[in-house]
């Protein structure tokens, strides 16, 4: 086990000099922004956007980014998280390391699929991680309690597989999937909002409401949020998940280092 320092942050969108963090990025409607349009029942774009944005994927060996996210857990919607991410596609490979808020603030894991062993490697914020990094299960009941996802699956690959799978299951049970879009801005990129809407409550709908911006240029999801059912006359449901990929930097060469601990 090698116990490294961060020494400085990869994302453009974390300063540590004068331990100054930049906001997390917000999301708003692109001045020119097109009237939002039902796609139809067979969401035949969301389809292609999902298509197009693996392919995206496909082709990117690696990338940094400032990710944020904000989890529901026991209830309780918590307190946006920002952090350094960096990825690699194949083999797997995650690294996280949290900035803020204070609470988790140096908090980092670690994972690599070249281990082949279903673990990774976790380092406590505070003095809990004074030890340094110690190996746990994917699948952690601890982890998982505090965390929504295991780390593998806070990529942009997962949220496409997370949004696949989702309407699919609707899809297999005939119910209906509507799905809206439209123009919109995130982080300073030009994305298109899709928003999809799965109405039909049963036990294993995965969400009411989940909206996906997907980057113009690059084609790659930058934000997913998901939403519960609405309760009582409330318009929306509760934000049980969110995540967020800004300053993305692609291809950037990342080593078997960048995510060994």
């Amino acid at each position: 086990m090698r116990v490294k320092t961060w020494a400085a942050v990869a994302c453009a969108g974390l300063l540590v000099a004068g331990a100054t963090l930049a906001q997390p990025p917000k999301v708003e409607p692109a001045k020119t922004e097109a009237p939002k349009a039902p796609d139809g029942a067979k969401g035949d774009s969301l389809l292609a956007m999902i298509a197009e944005a693996r392919g995206a994927l496909g082709k990117t060996r690696d990338y940094t980014c400032t990710f944020t996210r904000q989890e529901m857990r026991n209830g309780a919607l918590g307190a946006e998280q920002v952090a350094e991410m960096k990825v690699r596609t194949n083999p797997g490979g995650v690294y996280v390391r949290f900035a803020r808020p204070d609470a988790i603030a140096g908090m980092e894991v670690a994972y690599t699929a070249a281990r082949k062993n279903m673990k990774f490697q976790y380092r406590p914020a505070g003095v809990a991680g004074a030890k340094g990094f110690k190996t746990i299960d994917l699948d952690d009941s601890k982890f998982l309690a505090e965390n929504r996802h295991p780390v593998t699956e806070w990529t942009m690959s997962a949220v496409l597989d997370r949004v696949a799978a989702a309407t699919a299951r609707e899809k297999t049970l005939n119910n209906p999937v509507e799905v809206y879009t439209g123009d919109f801005q995130f982080a300073g990129r030009n994305v298109v909002r899709y928003e999809i809407l799965t109405r039909r409550p049963h036990a294993f709908r995965y969400a009411h409401r989940m909206l996906v911006y997907v980057d113009k240029e690059t084609k790659l999801p930058l934000r997913y949020e998901a939403y519960d059912q609405p309760k009582g006359a409330a318009a929306a449901g509760d934000l049980f998940e969110a995540y967020s990929f800004s300053d993305v930097k692609l291809n950037v060469g990342l080593g078997e280092n960048a995510f060994d601990y």
